[in-house]
């Protein structure tokens, strides 16, 4: 339990023997001592910073509304978080945003996760807290025609993102686990587990885990973002999201709906206001394992919802189980941008469309209608995912992509790149 006068919600002193267990490592300048959390110095993060600032696994660190690294693309500064590190927020509205021309070094290990989570320590819930926001220089489409440079506000007061830089560098997320977040600020403005908005291609993002957001678990709005290692489980809303002009590529993605919560395995767009806004939304996925739960899911979805103009080239990946269709795709123009190769889908209705949907997909190099005969992810020594596929040429010559002869996320147990880091408790 988090012991502080100064913390929402507590009411506890700080005891003597407690402050002492804690008191060898100091709270980093800018930052103040509340506490402590399981005998670790607990540290207050509040307000904005303008110079850099490292947070050691030595003490514990607990957001105080939100809490802003640099001055959008002003005093702009690195926030260094070290592998093993735990970040807590307390309240709904405890968010962490990296603005503009700042930088996030959050370099976790497999056996020293960087943990961002509510500071609740039984009875957790989603949407305890606000979520981690990044926000870049990269280009997006949400302004009109001819705007100049676009500039967009993020969700419940998160900053400016956006702008004409893709190859834009906001740092380093390896091994991080985001969980229990996703605030509800007012329906129709939610904090996503993780908000990638305008982040550029420069930024690395390998081995993330959103666990149990109220809203959804990673969302791109725009940008040239890539992402590899992405595993998001019991994400009450969307798991996957893109909007706004994404194009950046992303390589094994586990998408893990649980019986209570769940809506869309992914829900794409290019822009809602205007289906042809350029840049447009067209990333390059491979490698997606996306399981649904058909009956169960107190509102259910579609495994991949494709609309609003979005383009995708989605290759090697497996959707099964979801409650209303694998596949949805209702514009016969969006199909225009849109590229199905070496899938596997297994719902009750497979597809859900305006048009013929069916033979578009089974028309297409690879793609089945087939139980892919997964256990706990991994498919079994007769799945028809380990049947040798080729990668479509043009992810074959991208170093960006491994070269697999699978489909799905994960090949064997033995290769579960999801075991050892990740969480799955549920409370």
């Amino acid at each position: 339990m988090i012991e502080s006068k100064k913390l929402l919600n507590s009411v506890l002193a700080v005891t003597a023997l407690a402050y002492g267990a804690a008191a060898h490592a100091a709270c980093p300048a800018g930052t103040e001592k509340v506490g402590n959390v399981d005998g670790k110095l607990a540290c207050a993060l509040k307000g904005r910073y303008t110079q850099d600032l490292v947070l050691s696994s030595n003490n514990v660190y607990v957001l105080q509304g939100g809490v802003f690294i640099g001055n959008d693309n002003k005093n702009n500064s690195t926030l260094t978080i070290q592998a093993g590190t735990k970040v807590m927020g307390e309240s709904g509205r405890d968010f962490l945003v990296i603005t503009r021309g700042s930088k996030i070094n959050a370099n976790g290990t497999k056996q020293k996760p960087i943990v961002m989570t509510t500071a609740k320590q039984s009875g957790r819930t989603r949407g305890s807290w606000g979520g981690l926001i990044i926000n870049g220089n990269a280009p997006i489409n949400s302004c009109p025609e001819g705007a100049g440079i676009c500039e967009a506000e993020g969700e419940g007061g998160t900053g400016v993102y956006g702008g004409n830089q893709a190859n834009d560098n906001s740092g380093v997320l390896r091994y991080v686990v985001v969980e229990f977040a996703g605030y509800e600020i007012t329906p129709e403005n939610e904090l996503n587990g993780i908000a990638f908005q305008g982040v550029g291609s420069g930024t690395k993002v390998e081995y993330i885990q959103v666990h149990m957001n109220a809203d959804d678990g990673v969302e791109f709005f725009g940008g040239t973002v890539n992402v590899k290692y992405v595993y998001l489980t019991g994400n009450k809303d969307d798991s996957l999201d893109w909007t706004s002009g994404w194009k950046g590529k992303a390589q094994f993605v586990v998408i893990k709906q649980y019986d209570d919560q769940g809506n869309n395995g992914i829900e794409a767009d290019n822009l809602g206001k205007n289906h042809g806004a350029t840049p447009r939304s067209q990333p390059t996925i491979s490698n997606v394992t996306l399981v649904g739960q058909s009956g169960a899911a107190l509102k259910g979805g579609d495994g991949m919802l494709l609309r609003a103009g979005t383009g995708a080239k989605i290759y090697n990946s497996i959707v099964t189980g979801f409650k209303k269709a694998c596949i949805s795709v209702q514009d016969a123009g969006d199909l225009d941008g849109i590229d199905f190769q070496n899938n596997i889908i297994n719902c009750g209705v497979n597809f859900s469309s305006s048009f013929d949907l069916e033979g578009d997909f089974l028309a297409r190099k690879g793609n089945r209608m087939a139980n892919p005969m997964l256990k706990d992810l991994v498919p079994s020594e007769k799945s028809p995912a380990l049947d040798p596929v080729e990668m479509p040429g043009e992810i074959f010559d991208d170093l960006f992509f491994e070269e697999v002869n699978f489909v799905g996320a994960i090949k064997s147990s033995d290769k579960d790149w999801t075991k050892g880091w990740t969480t799955e408790a549920k409370n």
